[in-house]
């Protein structure tokens, strides 16, 4: 993630969806297993393993959050449970 980091021009823009188990415990373990058997990589990450993808980055309100609290305008949408985590950053 770094070295595509420092090739992107200052003011350029991360856009980041990452799976998770966090909201829903229930998945654990059993996601990946599915992956596994059509030999396909995945790694649910939780928050804190999330985060320092935006080390150095300026966070766009409203930061890190669940992909059903990631909007910019007006209605909010239902609250809602995600395997999702979403994030949109600026490079310095």
């Amino acid at each position: 993630m770094r070295t595509f980091l420092e090739a992107l021009p200052s003011g350029s823009f991360l856009f980041l969806s990452h799976g998770t188990s966090d909201q829903h415990p229930e998945w654990e373990g059993k996601i990946e297993a599915a992956y596994e058997k059509g030999e396909i990589p995945l790694r649910l990450r939780t928050r804190s393993e999330i985060e320092p993808f935006f080390e150095g980055l300026e966070l766009v309100a409203p930061g890190l959050v669940s992909a059903t609290g990631w909007y910019q305008e007006e209605p909010a949408p239902a609250p809602e449970r995600s395997g999702f985590y979403v994030g949109v950053a600026r490079v310095p």
